[in-house]
C-alpha cells in the first residue's frame, strides 16, 4: 500500500468514525438535554470540532486523486473513485447545510432560543447522518482500494 492510500484510509476513517458517534451517540443523547443545555453542548462541539474535522474531511480529495495516480493496484481504481465521489459529497453537504447551520447555532443564546430551534437542529441532524452515510461509503471505498 502506497503514502497515498494510506492517508486517505486514515483520514476518512477519522471523520466517518467522528460522524458515526455523532449521530448513534452523541446527538441522541444531547436531544435528552434541557434546550439550554442541549444548545451550550452543540456551541462547544461546533467550536472544538470545527478546528479539528476540516483537515481529515478535505485530506482525501486530495490523497484519492494522488492514490489513483501513482498506486496502482489492480482493480484500485473504481474504489478510489467511489471514494473520492462519496468524500466530495460529505463536504458538499457540509458546506451547505451542517456550516450554515452551524454559524446560526453559534449565535444563539442558551436562555432566548428562537421558537422554530428545533426546526433546525432537525434539519442539521438528518444533514449529519446522510454526511455520515457518505463518510463511512468513503471509508469503505478507502480500505477496498488499498487492498
Amino acid at each position: 500500500m502506497c503514502f497515498s492510500q494510506a492517508a486517505d484510509i486514515l483520514a476518512t476513517g477519522i471523520v466517518a468514525g467522528a460522524f458515526a458517534i455523532g449521530t448513534f451517540a452523541l446527538h441522541p443523547a444531547a436531544a435528552r438535554l434541557e434546550p439550554p443545555q442541549h444548545i451550550l453542548l452543540r456551541q462547544e462541539l461546533i467550536r472544538r470540532l470545527s478546528r479539528f474535522l476540516p483537515p481529515f474531511m478535505l485530506l482525501p480529495l486530495v490523497t484519492a486523486p494522488v492514490a489513483m495516480m501513482f498506486c496502482r493496484l489492480a482493480g484500485s481504481w473504481p474504489s478510489d473513485m467511489l471514494g473520492l465521489a462519496l468524500s466530495f459529497a460529505t463536504v458538499a453537504i457540509t458546506v451547505t447545510t451542517n456550516a450554515p447551520l452551524n454559524r446560526r447555532f453559534a449565535k444563539w443564546s442558551p436562555t432566548a432560543l428562537p421558537t422554530d430551534w428545533h426546526r433546525d437542529i432537525r434539519r442539521w441532524n438528518r444533514a449529519h447522518t446522510l454526511r455520515m452515510t457518505t463518510a463511512v461509503g468513503a471509508f469503505a471505498s478507502a480500505i477496498l482500494a488499498g487492498r
